[in-house]
């Protein structure tokens, strides 16, 4: 009899427990926000040894804030705290997403450079951007901040963003959205300084 009472008590835990539902995991992948050029125009590039303007933009890197460098989606709670999604998470490294996001984005509005993620001649020019706010904020906002320096030759410019956008509903999908959003007008920001 106790095997049985043993036996049933087993079987019943395990149905218990198999009945219980587990947090579905939502995974997001950053929109590029800029037009997609339909053309299959290829577009070639010759650096001369002469010309001080390389037509190659080196993104270096992109430097992560400790608090976004999890695979979890980050929200503001309050004004000193901050959750780090355990089920709505980023499809791959945020860092690797940011990177490919901007290097769409800088290629189709800066058609002139050679825009890539690695060092293709001696003395490229180069862009590296740190992120310290990429977030939802329990207010509706989102936060997109940090700075980028783009290095030519001698010439060094740095420039701060920080960008507080409205989410228009509510949402993980519409938060990774707005992001996408923030990053692209970030992007912009970028490529107007260098159009300079």
């Amino acid at each position: 009899m106790k095997k049985l009472t043993k036996a049933l008590a087993f079987l019943g835990v395990f149905v218990l427990a198999g009945c219980s539902s587990t947090p579905v995991k939502q995974y997001y992948q950053l929109p590029v926000v800029a037009a997609a050029d339909s053309s299959s125009e290829q577009t070639s590039f010759r650096s001369t040894g002469s010309d001080n303007r390389h037509p190659q933009l080196w993104i270096q890197r992109i430097t992560l804030g400790d608090v976004l460098g999890n695979a979890g989606i980050v929200y503001q709670t309050s004004d000193v705290e901050y959750n780090i999604g355990s089920t709505n998470l980023w499809a791959g490294p945020l860092e690797q997403q940011l990177l490919e996001v901007m290097t769409t984005e800088l290629s189709q509005a800066l058609p002139d450079r050679l825009v890539s993620v690695q060092p293709l001649e001696s003395k490229p020019d180069t862009l590296t951007v740190t992120v310290t706010g990429f977030h939802g904020r329990y207010d509706g906002k989102v936060i997109v901040a940090g700075s980028w320096i783009y290095t030519h030759g001698d010439a060094v410019i740095r420039h701060p963003f920080n960008l507080v956008l409205e989410q228009a509903e509510n949402g993980y999908p519409a938060l990774v959205r707005t992001l996408g959003e923030g990053w692209a007008q970030v992007s912009k920001s970028v490529a107007d300084e260098l159009r300079k």
